[in-house]
């Protein structure tokens, strides 16, 4: 045959070739499909976007009250612990009652010594501000001594001066010292001389009016015997009103008012007469200075007629010469005793206003005070600490919930024991993250479910959300009812808020992000290759308006209803990617 003779060898080859190519044909068939994902896809639909926030918590109080007691005392023993219940009147902790009763000796001494050292301050005070009136009046004094003087200096300058121009003036006028000037100076002098006598004859009559009325209030007295025993240490004065010869009043004179006669001692009769003496002590004083100063100016009138008459006795006979030295000298004695009287003004002027200067403020005795009633309330304190033997009781029912107390130790001026009350109630508290903080707010209803017995209770408003302790942040609290948990009971809290409806929604993982931080969505589009129509992964940018963790809504227009959006694949899909819809 043929085919033995090799005439069918072509047709053989031919038939492998064939062969071959179906089977690389295959082959890359099978190869192309494989590297094609398989994806999964879905078309936009309606929805809204639930939000769920979820807080672990547990349950606090409202109230937590700071127990504390005076600082530095010995803590003789501990009852109590952190997380132990306690009830109003029972013992938290004792002090040490030796220790205590030392403390309170110690504080009574040091208030002694605090109120001695008020006391000198004071009496420091008191010796300083009379030193300084002392030394003001003493300045004052000096000032008006030494102008007083210079001023008298001045005086007698400027009369001697005037009787040398008169002298100079007679001599040039050819006349004699002027015998008016004499004259006018005897006048003067008979003037005080009368003052004078006048001064002495009203004190002299007053005096006179003293001892009337001593002798009328012993007369007085002595019309009364009452029993020994009911004889007054002092005389029961009675008002009366008289007037003195020129028929003004006169002050109220004591009278002494005794209902029965006797004879009074001479002890009794000094009393009286000192008693009315004192009465008018103001009178008299005032006479004895009317006489002083009656008789200081007849003295001065007495002395100026004196001068006149030497300096016009020493004057009689001069020449020209003599007089116009006279006057020159007595010019220069003026202007000196001017001179001297502003110096003195100055200088004691100046001494004056040093001393009336005020002082540096010394507030030491009212520091000191202050101080000692300080004192004088810890001193209360350490005493009813001590009636009650030491002992710190629980002002209310609650739970230690922190103590900072060892047996031994001292006490702070800081917190021993901080108290749960719990007649306040309790409150959930739990932290949220900055991005659940945004659908959850005061006021709204929320789910807190015991993590213990699981037991739900509903509908309880948000209290407080405020900024916590650790940055981005929130602390939820929730008013508990009474009796729903007990105090640090751990809680979940559940809520979820519900967004607007949204006309395209797709599932969260069919949304990515491209380099540029932009969302977008592929999207199934058919295009045709030379192979054929095939599948291809198109890019489309999105704008997301809400999301959660399941579900994103996106903005009407860059998608249609009917697009097909892949959610999943079995390999990476990229923009271009062949793909296979499941």
């Amino acid at each position: 045959m043929n085919i033995r003779n090799g005439t069918g060898r072509p047709w053989k080859w031919t038939g492998i070739f064939f062969a071959a190519m179906i089977v690389f044909t295959v082959l890359s068939r099978v190869f192309y499909q494989s590297s094609i994902a398989v994806v999964t896809t879905t078309i936009p639909g309606n929805g809204s976007i639930a939000h769920r926030v979820q807080v672990s918590g547990k349950a606090v109080q409202n109230q937590e009250l700071a127990v504390t007691t005076v600082a530095g005392l010995r803590i003789a023993s501990v009852q109590v612990s952190e997380g132990q219940q306690v009830k109003q009147g029972d013992v938290l902790f004792t002090l040490d009652l030796d220790y205590l009763e030392e403390t309170i000796t110690t504080q009574e001494q040091e208030m002694q010594k605090q109120k001695l050292s008020i006391q000198d301050a004071w009496s420091q005070s008191n010796a300083s501000a009379q030193q300084r009136s002392n030394a003001q009046a003493q300045a004052e004094e000096n000032y008006q001594s030494a102008v007083s003087q210079a001023q008298t200096v001045l005086d007698r300058a400027k009369r001697d001066l005037d009787r040398v121009q008169a002298a100079l003036d007679a001599y040039y006028n050819g006349t004699s010292a002027d015998q008016a000037e004499e004259n006018a100076l005897t006048a003067s002098c008979q003037t005080a001389k009368a003052a004078y006598d006048a001064a002495v004859t009203a004190r002299e009559k007053l005096n006179q009016e003293i001892e009337t009325e001593i002798q009328n209030a012993i007369a007085q007295a002595e019309q009364a015997q009452p029993e020994p025993s009911e004889i007054p240490t002092e005389p029961i004065l009675q008002q009366t009103d008289t007037t003195d010869p020129e028929g003004s009043e006169t002050a109220e004179l004591p009278q002494a008012q005794i209902p029965e006669s006797r004879t009074l001692t001479q002890a009794e009769k000094d009393q009286i007469a000192q008693s009315i003496r004192t009465h008018y002590a103001g009178r008299l004083t005032e006479a004895e200075s009317a006489v002083q100063q009656a008789q200081s100016a007849m003295e001065d009138a007495n002395g100026a007629l004196e001068a006149f008459r030497r300096e016009q006795s020493r004057t009689e006979g001069l020449s020209e010469q003599d007089l116009l030295d006279n006057l020159e000298k007595a010019q220069e004695n003026y202007e000196d005793a001017q001179t001297a009287l502003e110096e003195a003004e100055t200088v004691y002027g100046r001494a004056v206003e040093s001393a009336g200067l005020p002082s540096a403020s010394n507030s030491s005795a009212q520091i000191g005070q202050i101080t000692y009633d300080q004192m004088a309330l810890t001193l209360e304190k350490l005493e009813v600490l001590q009636e009650a033997e030491g002992k710190i009781l629980a002002p209310v029912d609650g739970v230690v919930t922190e103590s900072y107390l060892k047996t031994g130790s001292k006490t702070t001026d800081t917190t021993a024991i901080l108290l749960a009350n719990l007649s306040q109630g309790c409150k959930f508290s739990g932290v949220v993250s900055e991005e659940q903080s945004q659908y959850i707010g005061v006021g709204d209803k929320v789910i807190i479910q015991a993590e213990s017995s699981g037991k739900v209770y509903e509908d309880l408003p948000v209290t407080t959300l405020s900024v916590a302790e650790e940055e981005g942040e929130y602390r939820i609290t929730v008013q508990l009812p009474e009796g729903t948990l007990p105090l640090g009971a751990a809680a979940q809290l559940q809520f979820t808020r519900k967004s607007q409806p949204y006309a395209c929604c797709v599932p969260i993982s069919a949304l990515h992000l491209d380099g540029q931080n932009q969302p977008y969505v592929l999207t199934v589009t058919e295009v045709n290759t030379v192979l054929g129509t095939q599948l291809q992964a198109q890019k489309v940018l999105v704008t997301v308006l809400d999301r959660n963790e399941t579900t994103a809504a996106l903005a009407e227009g860059s998608i249609g209803p009917q697009d097909k959006i892949i959610v999943s694949s079995d390999k990476m899909v990229e923009p271009g990617s062949r793909v296979r819809v499941e």
